[in-house]
C-alpha cells in the first residue's frame, strides 16, 4: 500500500508542478532547442560545404537534419498554442487540463532535444561520390542501323566533338539506335567514369532532369538546394569524371549549364548525345556533329515487318505476301509503324483479313488495332510542339494532297496567301521569305521533307495520315476533312458527307456532275481541280456553303460560273486556272474579301465586266497569265480599263498578258502596278520593236521573274543589260526578227532561256561589250559569260540559226545543267563551254552533222556522254 501511495504521489505532485509551472517547462525548452539550433546550423554548413565540393552526405547525418526539423516544428507549434492562450479575456481563461497537456509535451520534448544533442557531433558528415559506371536500359530491335552506329561509334572517339544531336522524324527508330548503342558500346567503354541515360520525351524541366541525374550519380534524393544550387553541385562532381550524358526524346531547346551539365572541352573523352525530332534544337544545344536517323530502305523494313508478324504466316500464301508487301510500303520505313501494324496482323490468318488491312490503311488507319495508340498519338507530337498555330496550319494543309504528292513552293504559298496564314506582306519577295521560313519550320521539325533545292517538298505518308487524323479531330469526326485525291471517283460526295465535312479535296478525279445545292453549312475549302468531266456548275451549287473561303476549279472544263457564286461573300481564295471560261459573272464582284484570284490559261476568256475587278479591292494576287489581254490604256479602244488594276490597293503579286504597247507601257511606269509584276506575257503588242530588260521600258519592274515575248512581226531586239534585274525565265516564241543582245553584265540571274518558232533568228547572242573570263581566251577568240546562272537553255523551231554567238567568241555558262535543240538545221557547231551540264537533248540526225575543230575532241567526247536523243 505504501509504494502505491508513493507512485500516487509522484504522479500528483507531477501533475501539480505541470499545472503551476506551465511557463517555466515552455521556456527550459525554449533553452534547448535554441541550443540545438545552433548545432544544427553547424552541421548544415558542413553539409553544404561537402555538397559544393561534389560529396554526398551520410544518411545518418540526414537522418539527424531531419528529427532536429521536426522538432523545430512541434516546437513552434508549442509556443505559438501558449502565446494564444495569453491573449483570451478572463472569462475564456485556460483550465487545468490544458496546462497540463502543454507541460506534458513541453517535458517529453525537452527529453527528447537532449537526446538529439548528445547524438549531434560528427566526425564526417559526407562520403565521396562512387555512381555505378553503367546500367542497362530497355532496348528495342533495330535493324538496318548498323551505319548510323557506326557513325556514333566514331563520333565518341573523335575528341573535337563534344555535343552530338541525332534528329529524325517520330517513330524513325531513334530511341533504339541510342539504347543499343548504350548498351552494346558503351557498355564496354572502360575508360569512362559513368553513362548516364535520361528519357526526356514528355519535356521534363531543369528540377526533374536535375533529379534524374543525381539519381543516377548517387546523390540524394532530397535535394534541399535551389535550382542553382543542385546544379553547382552537379557540375562539381561532373567535372571531375568522364562522362558520357544521353538524352533522348528532347522536346525543347534546354541550357546544359542551368541544368549543372558542363560542355565536354576538348580531349576530355566527355560526350553528350541529344536525340530529337527537331533539327533546330541541335543547334541551339550546341551540337558539333549532327546525324539524321532516316527511314529504312526496303529490305531492312520488310526484314522487321516480317520479324514481327511471322514470316512463316507471310509466306503462307501468294496472297497474303503481296498485301504484306504493300502494308510495308504505306509505312514509309517507319520502324514504329512496322512494328505496330505488324502486331496487329500477326494473328490474320486469312488472305481477306490482310485485304481489309490494306484497304483500312488506305482509306482511315487509325482504326486499324494500335495504330491509334502507339503510332499516331505518339507521332502527334511533333504537331503539338509547332510554335504556334501558323506553323500548325500550314502542317495540316499538307493533309489535303493525296499521298506522297509533291508540292512545290509556289503552291504553297499562293494556297496560304489566299487563307491569309501569311498575313499581309508588301511584295512578292517578302511572301516568298515567310513561305520558305514556315516549310523550314515544317522540315526542322520532320513534318515534311525537302525534296530537291528547286522548292519541292513532300510529307511522309504515315505523317500526313496523323495530320489528318489531328485534322478530324483525332478520329472523333472521320469525314470532317474528306480528302480523296486521284482514287478514281466518278460520283461526287453523298450529302451526308457534304454536310458534315469542313473541308472537300477531290481533285484529280472522274467526276462529272455536281450535285444541285448541297447543305455545306461548316464547309471552309472545296477542291475539285483536274476533274476534267466537270463541264457544268448547277445554278444551286453555291447557295448553302456559308462558310467557304477556299475554291479551287483548276482545270475543270466549266465554261462560266453560275450566277450564284455571288452568295460566297466570305471566299478568299478562288482558282480557275486551265479552265474554259469565255466571260466573268458580273456576281464575282460580291466577293469583296477575296485575296487570290487566279484566271492562267483561261485562253478563252474574253470578257470582264465593268467595274468587276475594281469592286475586288481585297486582292492580294491576281494570275493572268495566258489569259484576258484587252486592257485599255487609254480613253480610246474596248476592254477593261487598267484604272481598275490600278485601283487595287492591296495587290502585291500580279501576273499579267497585255495585247497592245500602250498597254505595256502604262503597266511599266504604273508605280503600283509594275513592282508587283512577276510575271508578264507581251502577245502581239504592234509597233513594239525593242524590249530592255529588267526595265521592260520603264524602271519599276524590278521583281519580273518570268518574262514570255510571242507572236509578233515587229519586235527585233531583246536587251539584256543593266544588271539583269531578278529575272529568271525568258521565253521567246513565234518573233520573226528577234534576236538577243547582251550588253556584258556580268549580274544575271536568268535561270532558264527558251526560244521556240523564232525563223529570223540567225545567231543566239549578240553582245556589245568583249569581257574576258578568268579562263582568258577560248578557241583563238575571248570567252565570255552572258549568264553565269543559267541552268536551261531549249532552242526549238529555229531553222535560220547557225551558230550561238559571234565568230572567234565562246560562250561560257558555268551552271548550264541542260539543253536542249531540236529543228535547227543549220546550227553546226556548239562553240560553249559548260563543265556542269548533264544533258543535251537532240535529234540523233542533228548531232551526227555537227562539226567539230580538231582542238574539240575532249569537248566531242564528253558532251557525246550526255547526249540523250528526242523521239
Amino acid at each position: 500500500m505504501i509504494s502505491i501511495f508513493r507512485s500516487f504521489l509522484r504522479c500528483f505532485i507531477r501533475a501539480c508542478r505541470y499545472i503551476i509551472l506551465c511557463r517555466e517547462f515552455l521556456d527550459s525548452l525554449a533553452v534547448e532547442i535554441y541550443e540545438l539550433k545552433s548545432k544544427r546550423e553547424d552541421v548544415e554548413r558542413d553539409v553544404v560545404k561537402a555538397r559544393r565540393g561534389g560529396k554526398q552526405p551520410r544518411s545518418q547525418v540526414m537522418w539527424w537534419l531531419d528529427r532536429v526539423e521536426s522538432l523545430e516544428s512541434k516546437f513552434s507549434k508549442i509556443s505559438t498554442e501558449f502565446e494564444r492562450r495569453l491573449m483570451l479575456p478572463g472569462n475564456l481563461a485556460p483550465n487545468v487540463w490544458s496546462s497540463y497537456r502543454l507541460s506534458s509535451r513541453a517535458d517529453e520534448m525537452i527529453a527528447e532535444v537532449r537526446y538529439l544533442k548528445s547524438k549531434g557531433s560528427f566526425d564526417q558528415v559526407a562520403d565521396e561520390v562512387f555512381p555505378d559506371r553503367f546500367e542497362e536500359v530497355p532496348s528495342s530491335p533495330t535493324v538496318g542501323m548498323d551505319l548510323v552506329l557506326e557513325q556514333l561509334r566514331r563520333v565518341l572517339e573523335d575528341d573535337a566533338v563534344g555535343i552530338v544531336g541525332i534528329y529524325g522524324m517520330g517513330g524513325v527508330g531513334k530511341t533504339a539506335l541510342l539504347s543499343r548503342f548504350h548498351n552494346e558500346f558503351l557498355a564496354d567503354a572502360t575508360h569512362l567514369d559513368v553513362v548516364i541515360f535520361i528519357d526526356a520525351c514528355r519535356g521534363l524541366g531543369v528540377d526533374r532532369i536535375q533529379r534524374m541525374i543525381g539519381d543516377r550519380l548517387g546523390l540524394s534524393r532530397k535535394n534541399r538546394g535551389s535550382q542553382e544550387e543542385k546544379a553547382a553541385t552537379l557540375f562539381r562532381v561532373l567535372n571531375k569524371m568522364r562522362f558520357v550524358l544521353i538524352l533522348d526524346g528532347v522536346c525543347r531547346s534546354l541550357d546544359l549549364r542551368t541544368v549543372g551539365v558542363p560542355i565536354p572541352k576538348r580531349r576530355s573523352k566527355c560526350k553528350i548525345v541529344l536525340a530529337t525530332r527537331n533539327e533546330d534544337l541541335c543547334d541551339q544545344m550546341g551540337a558539333k556533329k549532327k546525324i539524321k536517323v532516316e527511314a529504312l530502305p526496303w529490305d531492312a523494313a520488310w526484314k522487321l515487318f516480317t520479324e514481327t508478324a511471322g514470316e512463316e504466316m507471310i509466306d503462307s500464301h501468294p496472297g497474303i505476301r503481296r498485301q504484306a508487301e504493300i502494308l510495308v510500303r504505306k509505312c514509309g520505313g517507319l520502324p514504329l509503324v512496322l512494328i505496330a501494324v505488324a502486331r496487329a496482323l500477326a494473328s490474320k490468318r486469312s488472305l481477306e483479313e490482310w485485304k481489309h488491312a490494306v484497304a483500312i490503311m488506305n482509306s482511315d488507319p487509325a482504326q486499324l488495332p494500335g495504330i491509334a495508340e502507339h503510332v499516331l498519338r505518339p507521332l502527334k507530337l511533333s504537331y503539338d510542339l509547332l510554335p504556334d498555330d501558323t506553323s500548325r496550319s500550314c502542317a495540316l494543309h499538307f493533309a489535303l494532297y493525296r499521298e506522297g504528292c509533291r508540292l512545290h513552293q509556289n503552291l504553297l504559298q499562293e494556297c496560304w496567301i489566299g487563307e491569309g496564314i501569311l498575313g499581309d506582306f508588301e511584295d512578292v519577295e517578302e511572301a516568298n521569305n515567310r513561305a520558305c521560313y514556315l516549310l523550314g519550320v515544317l522540315s526542322a521539325a520532320s513534318l515534311i521533307d525537302r525534296v530537291d533545292a528547286n522548292g519541292y517538298t513532300r510529307m511522309h505518308p504515315v505523317i500526313r495520315a496523323t495530320v489528318l487524323w489531328i485534322a478530324c479531330e483525332c478520329g472523333k469526326k472521320e469525314n470532317r476533312w474528306f480528302v480523296r485525291e486521284r482514287e478514281g471517283l466518278t460520283d461526287a460526295p453523298d450529302a451526308e458527307t457534304w454536310a458534315g465535312a469542313t473541308r472537300l479535296a477531290l481533285g484529280d478525279n472522274e467526276i462529272a456532275v455536281l450535285p444541285e445545292a448541297p447543305q455545306c453549312p461548316d464547309l471552309v475549302s472545296l477542291k475539285l481541280k483536274n476533274n476534267l468531266g466537270i463541264e457544268k456548275i448547277p445554278d444551286g451549287f453555291f447557295g448553302f456553303m456559308p462558310s467557304l473561303a477556299v475554291l479551287d476549279l483548276h482545270s475543270t472544263s466549266i465554261k462560266e460560273l453560275p450566277p450564284g457564286i455571288g452568295n460566297l461573300v466570305g471566299l478568299q481564295f478562288l482558282e480557275l486556272c486551265g479552265t474554259k471560261l469565255k466571260s466573268l459573272p458580273k456576281e464575282l464582284g460580291a466577293l469583296t474579301k477575296l485575296k487570290y484570284l487566279g484566271l492562267n490559261w483561261t485562253v478563252d476568256l474574253a470578257s470582264i465586266p465593268d467595274g468587276l475587278i475594281r469592286d475586288l479591292g481585297q486582292l492580294r494576287v491576281l494570275r493572268m497569265i495566258v489569259s484576258y489581254r484587252s486592257w485599255k490604256a487609254g480613253s480610246s479602244g474596248d476592254g477593261v480599263d487598267m484604272g481598275e488594276l490600278e485601283a487595287l490597293n492591296r495587290l502585291r503579286i500580279l501576273d499579267i498578258t497585255v495585247g497592245t504597247a500602250a498597254a505595256l507601257e502604262r503597266l511599266a511606269q504604273s508605280r503600283r502596278l509594275a513592282p508587283a509584276t512577276v510575271a508578264l506575257l507581251i502577245k502581239g503588242c504592234r509597233d513594239l520593236s525593242s524590249i530592255e530588260l529588267p526595265s521592260v521600258m520603264g524602271k519599276n519592274m524590278k521583281r519580273l521573274k518570268w518574262l514570255r515575248a510571242s507572236h509578233s512581226k515587229e519586235l527585233e531586239d531583246v536587251v539584256i543589260g543593266g544588271g539583269g534585274g531578278g529575272l529568271e525565265n525568258l521565253v521567246l516564241e513565234h518573233l520573226l526578227k528577234a534576236k538577243i543582245v547582251w550588253r556584258g553584265s556580268h549580274g544575271q540571274n536568268l535561270r532558264g532561256l527558251y526560244i521556240y518558232g523564232c525563223n529570223g533568228m540567225e545567231q543566239l547572242i549578240y553582245h556589245k561589250e568583249d569581257e574576258e573570263t578568268e579562263d582568258g581566251r577560248a578557241s583563238g577568240g575571248v570567252a565570255i559569260v552572258p549568264f553565269p546562272n543559267l541552268t536551261e537553255i531549249a532552242l526549238r523551231g529555229l531553222p535560220e540559226l547557225k551558230r550561238v554567238s559571234e565568230e572567234r567568241k565562246m560562250l561560257v555558262f558555268p551552271s548550264l545543267e541542260s539543253m536542249e535543240v531540236a529543228e535547227c538545221p543549220k546550227l553546226k557547231k556548239l562553240t560553249l563551254v559548260a563543265e556542269k551540264l548533264r544533258e543535251i537533248k537532240c535529234q540523233r540526225s542533228w548531232w551526227d552533222q555537227l562539226e567539230w575543230e580538231e582542238e574539240d575532241d575532249a569537248t566531242k567526247s564528253a558532251f557525246q556522254l550526255i547526249m540523250k536523243p528526242l523521239q
